[in-house]
């Protein structure tokens, strides 16, 4: 398999396990408020204090996503980061589109997916910068 097939594996690993956080707690909000099922659009506009987690969740599966990609393309400072998040930010769009009818709020996913994405491949490569001057 060429570079480029296991670089977009790579990057779409990453992105769907950002993806995979943010669903769990969209999950785990509607739920523990009694309508599960319910997107984060309408958890938004229902209760304004759920804005915090959708920013702080997307922020998190960034950082989730680009670190852990940017562990594997070694090297490389923010592009694993800024692709994983991208792909993540892709997949999230075809899932509210499809099932909750549309996207509130996917600018703030978008910068908060790519912000920490960026913070996730750099902290990788500063972690990977530490390893090699020990060894």
């Amino acid at each position: 398999m060429g570079d480029s097939a296991e670089r977009v594996r790579e990057y779409l690993a990453g992105a769907l396990l950002a993806l995979g956080v943010d669903l769990l707690m969209l999950q785990l909000i509607a739920a523990s408020q009694g309508v599960p099922g319910l997107g984060w659009g309408e958890l938004i506009d229902r209760w304004g204090w759920v804005f915090a987690p959708f920013v702080a969740v997307h922020i998190l599966g960034g950082v989730l996503g680009g670190y852990l990609v940017g562990l594997r393309r070694v090297g490389e400072s923010f592009t694993p980061g800024v692709a994983t998040a991208v792909m993540a930010y892709i997949l999230e769009y075809i899932y509210q589109l499809l099932f909750e009818g549309s996207f509130h709020g996917s600018l703030w996913a978008l910068i908060c997916l790519v912000g920490g994405g960026v913070f996730g491949s750099i902290a990788s490569e500063a972690g990977g910068v530490r390893r090699r001057g020990r060894s």
